[in-house]
Order: structure tokens, then C-alpha cells, then sequence
């Protein structure tokens, strides 16, 4: 997933060197297919659930095995998680061994009695709650729902804030997004709202109205970076996209805002597990190309260490991957999701990374001289 966290307040951040292979500490699970939104734009392709999802059994004896492989934190999506009736259950599983939790829900099923028991009765530290706009017609477009289902999610917003959880929201960024963004920060601050994710769509389950994959999104994000950089309170942007230190915007950007680089640690630290129990190296690569063991069967860590995929994203210079490149052993040769995307191979061309681009323009005008 490629995001930029506007980080408000300040709280937990890392620098530590993404592309060297760790232990897993986390994992991410989208946990259900299940989703009482349609929106346009959606990684898992949600809606209905999974005819092959993880039962309640399966699930349990999966956390057990996690947390015996040293995971200490599961990042719980959807679908839309809550749509999972077992999901509590789990959870308090997860707590008994403890484990941590952080949710991605749409934050329309989220009452007061199930928050109070999760409070009470697990270790979920956060969550991040899906919020394109705060124009409710805009929203019902998006999200495929109600327009007065927003008023339910800013509800949940603040109760969650009132029982103390960590909580945050997401964009994705579009055409009808981008503008609605600087008022989401200004609400973030406002409200008290810890961060404001922007995912940058990758384009490899559902898809409409999203740009095209090449697009130019960091330069779109200037009045953003613009609006952050004058908040009364910000502290930081993480980035989680390989080559955004070499992109020009960001580097002019970083006069006025603290950025922290995280990379991409899919493949290399952290694994994704599918609603259907497919192990997967990203969680925008729900694909058969990309499945490269199955929980009920198979150890996290030694996939990790074993697959050829999660090798080639460890080490792409090995794999015939930005070979010519002098920055690919710092960039990882590109998003891997964003490359199957445009090329339809988990081992193509990434041609969102700006420098790509620049040698792309470069040759060009040689060309042209020619």
C-alpha cells in the first residue's frame, strides 16, 4: 500500500533500514471479504464475504500460531471487519495471548457497547477509520452508502476518542478526494484526530474512478503538503512509498515539513494473510499470482525466508529488476503492486517511480535531437 500519514500529534515513528530483511513483529489480516459499503475504489474488491474465509476455529488456531512465530501486533481489515460476528471473539483470543490489535473499519457498525468491549476486554490499540469527504452527498457517492451514514461514522470518531483509543482516518486519493483533504486535516485538528492517512490508490482489484497507476499523485499533493506545513499543530509525514525521497516534490517539500521515509516493508517484514487464508507479501495484492503459502498449513517465517517472491522483493537487483538503477538497493526497485498493475508481472517495470520517469523524458529528448 502506498501512504502518506500527515501526522498531527506528535507519537510513534521509526527510521529503522526498510529494505534489510527482519523478523516479522506484525502482519496484517483482512479478515472478511464482507462489506456493508461498495465503494469504487477498493483493495479486496469487498462485498460479498468469501465462500473459503477462515472460520472461527480456523482463526483462533491462526492467531495461536502467529503469536508462537513472535507476532506481537495484528492489523485487522476488510472488507469490512465488523462484518465478521466472530471478530470480538478473536480478538479477546488475541488479547488472552497478547497480542495487539489496530482495526481499518469503515466505522459504521462501530456502537458504543461493541466499543466499550473491546476497551474492556481486548488489546485493540487503534483504529483507522475510511472518511473520503465530509460533504455527506460526496460521501454516499464514494462509499456507496447512505448519506446520513456519515453522520453515524463522526459519531463513532468521537467515541472512540472518548474511550481513549488511538484514533485516525483515511483518504484515498482521486480526482473528487484531493480537494476535500485540507478540510480533513482542518477536522483532524479540530476533533482531535491523531492522523490523516492518504492511501494512493494501487490499481489491482477494483478500481473506478481511481487515476491511472502513472499518475503524478505527489505533485498533486502540493496544496496539501501546502495546508499540513501551516497547521497550528503538525509534526510529521510518514511516507510508505519506495522512491518518495527522490521525488522533486517532496524534496522541496522538506524545507517546511518533517518527513520520515518507511518504504515498503511488504516482503521483507511484514506478510498479509487473505479472508481466505492465502498468505500474500502485500495487502494490495490479493491475487493469485501473488500467493505464496496458505495459514492453515504453512509457517509465516519460513515463507518469509523461503519464497522466491518475497526473495526477489528483498533483493530485485538479483531479480532482473531496475538493474541499471544505482538507487535500487534504496527504493527496492519500486512498489511491486503498482508494477503488476501496469504490466500484469509482480517482476515489471514499477513506471510510477520518478526516477524511471525523469530517464524515460531524458531519453525522449535525446531521441527527439537525433
Amino acid at each position: 500500500m502506498l501512504d502518506l500519514k500527515f501526522k498531527l500529534r506528535p507519537g510513534h515513528t521509526s527510521e529503522r533500514e526498510w529494505m534489510k530483511p527482519a523478523p516479522p513483529e506484525s502482519v496484517f489480516w483482512n479478515s472478511t471479504y464482507a462489506c456493508n459499503f461498495h465503494c469504487g475504489i477498493c483493495f479486496t474488491d469487498g462485498g460479498l464475504p468469501g465462500e473459503d474465509e477462515l472460520t472461527t476455529e480456523e482463526a483462533l488456531k491462526m492467531v495461536e500460531n502467529l503469536h508462537a512465530s513472535g507476532i506481537q501486533d495484528i492489523k485487522v481489515s476488510g472488507g469490512e471487519p465488523f462484518r465478521r460476528e466472530d471478530l470480538t471473539t478473536i480478538l479477546i483470543h488475541m488479547a488472552e495471548l497478547g497480542l495487539t490489535a489496530r482495526i481499518a473499519s469503515n466505522g459504521s457498525l462501530l456502537n458504543p457497547k461493541i466499543l466499550k468491549k473491546l476497551r474492556n476486554e481486548t488489546l485493540t490499540k487503534s483504529f483507522q477509520i475510511s472518511l473520503d469527504t465530509l460533504n455527506p452527498n460526496l460521501y454516499r457517492k464514494i462509499h456507496g452508502t447512505s448519506a446520513e451514514t456519515l453522520k453515524s461514522v463522526l459519531e463513532s470518531l468521537r467515541n472512540l476518542l472518548a474511550l481513549g483509543f488511538h484514533t485516525t482516518v483515511s483518504v484515498r486519493l482521486t480526482r473528487q478526494t484531493l480537494p476535500e483533504i485540507p478540510r480533513i486535516l482542518n477536522r483532524a485538528h479540530e476533533e482531535g484526530w491523531a492522523t490523516v492517512t492518504v492511501h494512493l490508490p494501487l490499481n489491482t482489484k477494483r478500481y473506478q474512478g481511481a487515476l491511472p497507476q502513472q499518475t503524478d499523485y505527489l505533485s498533486l499533493l502540493r496544496p496539501v503538503f501546502e495546508h499540513f506545513s501551516k497547521l497550528p499543530a503538525h509534526w510529521l509525514v510518514e511516507t510508505y512509498i519506495p522512491w518518495v525521497q527522490y521525488h522533486p516534490e517532496i524534496q522541496r517539500c522538506e524545507e517546511t515539513i518533517r518527513f520520515v521515509h518507511r518504504g515498503c516493508y511488504a516482503g521483507r517484514g511484514h506478510l498479509t494473510i487473505t479472508p481466505s487464508g492465502f498468505i500474500t507479501p502485500c495487502v494490495c495484492l490479493d491475487v493469485k499470482a501473488a500467493f505464496i503459502g496458505d495459514v492453515r498449513k504453512d509457517s509465516l517465517i519460513e515463507i518469509l525466508k523461503t519464497s522466491p517472491l518475497c526473495r526477489m522483493m528483498q533483493h530485485p537487483d538479483q531479480h532482473g529488476i531496475c538493474v541499471d538503477c544505482p538507487y535500487v538497493r534504496t527504493c527496492g526497485g519500486g512498489c511491486r503492486a503498482a508494477a503488476f498493475a501496469i504490466t500484469g508481472r509482480l517482476d515489471g517495470q514499477d513506471e510510477s517511480c520518478p526516477l524511471w520517469q525523469k530517464k524515460n523524458r531524458l531519453r525522449d529528448k535525446n531521441e527527439r535531437v537525433k
